[in-house]
């Protein structure tokens, strides 16, 4: 007997939604669409809740980048930005406690942080890293990087982190020159350019072997299930999946957290 769509099994919170669309759907039950609308709206909030709270710095820098839209609007109109940042762009605290949770558990000494914006995941990070760690953290847009250096500035922690405004790229290639490799990076720019920035991190070394990498956005906005034509952001993430998936150096999972989160572990 094959199983319909009645007969789902409820697992997890998605198969309840499923469920209970599916009912709604024949039973042209609109108070039960609304019950899945507030269960979907709920899932973040729940999520954070039950994760442990951020520090006191890092909600101050939550706090002041939500006021900043404006800000970002003029700066753009001005110039003072090659595109119009927005305050959303902002990791979201449970990827955060995330990677602070990973820089623990893995002994965690240098990090690289691709795409600093208002420098919540960078000092998220170097409050879990050791009095010797260090975060790396890189940014194309300057103003960008000034706002985080003084989100950072009142932070015991500012001594781990060291900022580096640019390009991507050109960065990327002057830390190899260096010598330098990396325990943790995580990569959060500008969606076409991922899969182009996973190949410098691998060919150059800086993604060290036994190192991890964790990339945000890899579900971007849903577009793939969506079944509609991808945006550029969209196609970037997807070209970076279907890169991590063929590369047999690496071994990965996706997370489905908040806008899809995604662990590279470099084995060879």
């Amino acid at each position: 007997m094959v199983a319909t769509q009645d007969d789902r099994f409820v697992v997890t919170p998605t198969d309840l939604m499923i469920t209970t669309l599916t009912k709604a759907k024949a039973q042209n039950d609109m108070a039960a669409v609304g019950e899945v609308v507030r269960m979907l709206d709920g899932v973040d909030g729940m999520v954070a809740k039950y994760s442990t709270q951020p520090s006191e710095a890092l909600r101050n820098i939550s706090v002041q980048t939500a006021k900043t839209n404006p800000d970002w609007a003029e700066m753009e109109k001005k110039g003072t930005t090659s595109k119009l940042l927005e305050a959303e762009m902002i990791s979201g605290q449970a990827e955060c406690q995330l990677l602070q949770l990973l820089v623990k558990f893995g002994r965690v000494k240098k990090v690289l942080d691709i795409g600093t914006f208002t420098g919540y995941s960078s000092l998220a990070m170097a409050e879990a890293l050791p009095e010797d760690g260090r975060v790396v953290t890189l940014e194309r847009q300057e103003a960008a990087a000034k706002m985080a250096a003084e989100n950072w500035a009142s932070s015991p922690h500012v001594g781990k982190i060291e900022s580096r405004v640019g390009e991507a790229q050109a960065l990327l290639q002057a830390l190899a020159s260096q010598g330098e490799s990396f325990d943790l990076i995580f990569l959060d720019v500008d969606k076409p350019g991922y899969f182009a920035l996973y190949q410098t991190l691998m060919e150059t070394g800086l993604l060290k072997v036994g190192g991890l990498l964790a990339v945000d956005n890899t579900m971007y906005k849903g577009e793939e299930l969506s079944g509609e034509q991808l945006s550029l952001n969209g196609e970037g993430a997807r070209a970076l999946n279907a890169g991590l998936l063929a590369d047999d150096r690496v071994l990965q999972v996706m997370l489905p957290l908040r806008d899809g989160l995604t662990l590279a572990f470099r084995q060879h």
